[in-house]
């Protein structure tokens, strides 16, 4: 599934949920949920993977998080409990977040919830993790926006402990680029606006707010925006 390509992440891809996910029972609470997963790309070296997961009512019991993750939830709602101050934080849909690796909480869903998430596990251990919460990715927060060195402006938020997995909000006015390697794995989630991916065959792939798309680190595209875009990022470098 390793393929240099521009992929875009429905929130229903064909065949999802025709296959339900075998569970380690012992990591939930009372009674066990129904999971399904599509996975779009995965690369078991570098420990990515990036696809669409959802799941019936469920609790798990505490646990620290086994890796990063950047998600977009798509429908319904679940509780982060930190399991050191009993603070929680709810996550709704249409909202992006990162869990750290390492980070210690449960998480209780009640009713169905669907999300985009991307993985990342390093081969190296971590020691603790980088922030004891869950981290919004969105731009309505004290974090000073930073000016990029091609004229464009963004927020990085989250950045874990071998500085390899950085998120963020990245904007931009009109834009045209030239077609390029891309320089490292990156997820996308349009927020706000429009942009238009092309691959080196001149194909044009055309992403609105709400949609989501993946590209590995080596695919050959061009960007183009004709007005604005916001957009919610996720880079494994």
């Amino acid at each position: 599934m390793s393929v240099k390509s521009i992929i875009k992440l429905s929130h229903n891809p064909i065949g999802f949920g025709d296959i339900t996910n075998q569970l380690n029972t012992e990591i939930f609470e009372l009674t066990q949920p129904t999971l399904h997963r599509h996975i779009y790309y995965e690369d078991e070296t570098l420990g990515l993977q990036i696809g669409v997961w959802d799941s019936t009512d469920m609790s798990k019991i505490s646990v620290p998080h086994g890796n990063d993750e950047f998600m977009v939830i798509i429908a319904g709602t679940v509780k982060i409990k930190n399991n050191k101050t009993d603070n929680i934080q709810t996550i709704m849909a249409g909202e992006s977040v990162v869990i750290p690796q390492g980070y210690d909480y449960q998480w209780h869903q009640q009713g169905y919830l669907r999300k985009l998430y991307l993985i990342y596990k390093p081969q190296e251990a971590q020691e603790k993790p980088v922030t004891e919460k869950v981290v919004y990715i969105d731009e309505t927060n004290d974090i000073t926006w930073q000016e990029t060195s091609d004229g464009h402006r963004k927020k990085t938020l989250y950045q874990n402990n071998n500085q390899r997995f950085t998120a963020g909000v990245w904007q931009s006015n009109a834009l045209t680029t030239n077609l390029i390697d891309f320089p490292y794995h990156e997820f996308i989630f349009i927020d706000k606006g429009s942009l238009i991916c092309t691959d080196e065959m001149g194909v044009e792939n055309c992403f609105k707010s709400g949609d989501a798309l993946f590209i590995a680190q080596g695919t050959r595209c061009a960007w183009k925006v004709n007005d604005k875009v916001s957009i919610h990022f996720t880079q494994i470098k």
